[in-house]
């Protein structure tokens, strides 16, 4: 068995959540892993993904070019052309070429990309309680997944919507190759790494990096707090 055909991680990962209540101005991120990588990035630039509610007009979704990782992720920026009505259910259209796809965030149990508006806004800035720091690493080496190298990270936000991070990740020394990537925040727990098929970031082996933190919630409000933190990467243990 290859690593692709043990970690099965082909389809659509989504920002927030599906099932998540979210502000009327809210903006979306989705992103392609594996075998939706393609159909994703064809996306950008086009304007036939619409929101649908029942009893409403279509809101019509503008497709913005985003970020492609190391690791063989592509996201996409999606902003809704007006606001949607508060406390209504709405769901994402995203054209026939998704009909098959598997939604790998679903925590609805029906694959669909559905949410429901609170009553109003968000106009805030998210704030931290607590800034990222490394909670565990994770360095696992399996002749069927493959290689799964990753950093468990904590953070505390205060905002009434989900938040997430763009993170920049550079190399202490060395190479200033940078990539960067937005990773949300779940139950004030990230992860920043790959396993063998797909990832958020990069690592070598016990490498010091520099992470650069930019905060941002789900309405598009940024932090005008910036936070940096240095750490190694997880290697293998032994010699």
């Amino acid at each position: 068995m290859d690593a692709r055909a043990a970690c099965r991680s082909d389809g659509l990962l989504v920002f927030p959540a599906p099932g998540a209540v979210v502000p009327t101005n809210v903006q979306f991120i989705i992103e392609g892993v594996g075998e939706e990588q393609a159909r994703v990035a064809e996306l950008a630039g086009t304007d036939a993904i619409a929101l649908t509610a029942d009893g409403e007009d279509a809101v019509q979704v503008k497709a913005e070019r985003g970020w492609v990782s190391q690791e063989k992720r592509i996201a996409v920026r999606l902003k809704p052309k007006k606001p949607l009505k508060p406390n209504t259910e709405y769901r994402l259209a995203l054209g026939t070429a998704f009909a098959e796809a598997r939604v790998i965030n679903d925590a609805l149990g029906d694959n669909s990309l559905r949410w429901t508006t609170g009553p109003g806004p968000d106009k805030a800035q998210p704030k931290y309680r607590t800034r990222p720091s490394v909670a565990e690493g994770f360095y696992v080496d399996d002749k069927a997944a493959g290689l799964t190298r990753m950093l468990k990270l904590r953070a505390q936000v205060d905002d009434i919507s989900p938040v997430y991070l763009l993170i920049t990740m550079q190399r202490a020394r060395g190479s200033q190759v940078k990539q960067v990537y937005p990773v949300p925040v779940n139950g004030g727990e990230l992860l920043v790494g790959h396993d063998g098929c797909s990832g958020t970031f990069g690592f070598d082996d016990g490498r010091a990096y520099r992470l650069s933190f930019e905060l941002f919630d789900a309405a598009g409000n940024r932090s005008a707090e910036k936070v940096n933190l240095d750490l190694s990467a997880p290697k293998k243990a032994g010699p």
